[in-house]
């Protein structure tokens, strides 16, 4: 019955450079060759008689056809992972992308509570700052993001699922605040430039102004949230930084947060979690996600009782 179909091969080679929109994106998906991946494409349209890509300099764009066949070719492939998976059992790997800041002071650290539930899950973890495109690039399952969630929950192929909204305080180390308490004048205050020119700005510098009122803050900047916290852990400055980003160095006790004026949090912005429809079966995902939400919302109402 299945003799007229190609190769399995061909097919995972053109699904895969029919979502990446690239040869060589899909070689490396593949760990082979672009010129291996070109001669398998080729063959399968010599195979079916038809053309699947229009091909131009650098650059390569699906055909009618070609479009066609790989929502066929992608939808085939994921129902027969999704089968061997079910029928492997474990391990189940599941690729997670967030922000470097979140992943190094809030998942990282809290990770070992879900692998103690589910220890044949294997998470790994992406920590970058530009935004994965999960729709086609099935490198990655799930993202965490952060700014503000769509107020559809379903678009397209995504799921959104609302997690937390964040506060930020103002963080220093006990021995920064005993010297800020001395000399207020002399205080530093270390702040986050978002890399995403798209989120909203918080007005942090204003609230600064603010609450420092018989002086003109120093405020220095990093473009990664974690390079804020470290500096306020190495008793620079004060960091103005998430409670949530910063709950372990607070319970260590290596971190505090000011006093007065210092104590009333900053409202931030929402983390919320993207995940493809087509992991809608897989129970991985299902497990990291309540995982997750649990979590977040666990220490969420710690950071609102502590402060």
């Amino acid at each position: 019955m299945f003799q007229q179909l190609p190769s399995l091969n061909a097919i995972k080679a053109f699904e895969s450079a029919a979502r990446l929109n690239s040869f060589k994106d899909a070689a490396n998906e593949l760990n082979v060759t672009p010129t291996a991946v070109s001669h398998q494409i080729r063959a399968l349209e010599d195979t079916l008689k038809i053309r699947l890509f229009e091909r131009k300099i650098r650059t390569v764009t699906l055909t009618k056809e070609g479009a066609l066949l790989a929502t066929a070719a992608n939808q085939s492939l994921q129902d027969l992972l999704t089968t061997v998976n079910k029928l492997k059992g474990s391990p189940r790997t599941l690729t997670i992308s967030t922000t470097n800041s979140f992943a190094a002071m809030w998942l990282v650290p809290n990770l070992a509570s879900f692998q103690q539930q589910f220890p044949d899950i294997d998470i790994q973890i992406r920590a970058e700052e530009s935004l994965i495109d999960i729709e086609h690039d099935r490198r990655v399952d799930m993202v965490i993001r952060y700014g503000e969630p769509p107020k559809q929950l379903e678009i397209n192929s995504l799921i959104y699922q609302p997690l937390i909204k964040e506060s930020i305080g103002f963080f220093a180390t006990p021995n920064y605040w005993k010297k800020h308490s001395e000399k207020p004048s002399n205080s530093v205050f270390f702040c986050t430039r978002w890399q995403n020119p798209n989120l909203p700005s918080l007005n942090i510098e204003e609230t600064i102004k603010n609450v420092v009122t018989n002086e003109i803050p120093s405020i220095r900047y990093f473009n990664d949230e974690n390079l804020t916290a470290q500096a306020a852990l190495s008793g620079q400055g004060i960091g103005v930084v998430s409670q949530l980003a910063v709950a372990n160095s607070v319970k260590n006790g290596w971190l505090t947060q000011g006093a007065g004026e210092m104590a009333t949090p900053i409202c931030g912005l929402h983390y919320y979690l993207a995940t493809p429809k087509r992991l809608q079966t897989n129970q991985a995902a299902h497990h990291f996600k309540d995982w997750l939400q649990a979590a977040l919302t666990k220490e969420q109402s710690i950071i609102n009782l502590k402060y």
